[in-house]
């Protein structure tokens, strides 16, 4: 909850941190206001690191309109990759991974790849597109397609 986040982050003394896991509103909570902001930590950022990294390096520099505008985009692919049950949130940071040709393979320990249906698998790519998270489109749609033949989408 954001709103209790941030009522325990002005508790705090000056000199403790408050670093945010919530991997629902952390645009806001890392943007911080006048009395402060929560640093980040957060599960997501593994998935979208190279929007984080933008965004960080925006507000770092004092441009929040631009910080907001590459990490809003991002918050409807964090919601659905931890959606319930939030334990399968690592079959979608896998998943974005095979996509963006960081592995070979959309293989998991213990079969967990089948722990999203291929509908939460197809959202999750559309999500990742809008949020400019797919680093050789014509190399994540390849992977798609393989991903929906196996389903017998074709």
């Amino acid at each position: 909850n954001a709103d209790r986040e941030i009522a325990m982050r002005r508790r705090l003394p000056p000199a403790v941190r408050m670093y945010t896991g919530d991997d629902f509103n952390y645009p806001e909570l890392i943007r911080g206001d006048e009395q402060g902001y929560s640093h980040a930590l957060l599960g997501i950022f593994d998935a979208i690191a190279p929007a984080a990294a933008a965004a960080l390096q925006a507000l770092d520099a004092g441009d929040v309109t631009r910080y907001m505008a590459i990490l809003a985009p991002t918050v409807p692919l964090s919601r659905h990759i931890f959606q319930a049950p939030t334990y399968y949130y690592k079959t979608g940071v896998v998943f974005l991974a095979y996509l963006n040709g960081h592995q070979s393979h959309f293989r998991m320990v213990a079969g967990l790849e089948s722990a999203r249906s291929v509908v939460h698998l197809a959202e999750l790519f559309v999500l990742a597109d809008k949020a400019g998270l797919l680093k050789d489109p014509e190399l994540a749609t390849e992977r798609m397609r393989r991903v929906l033949a196996v389903a017998g989408i074709v």
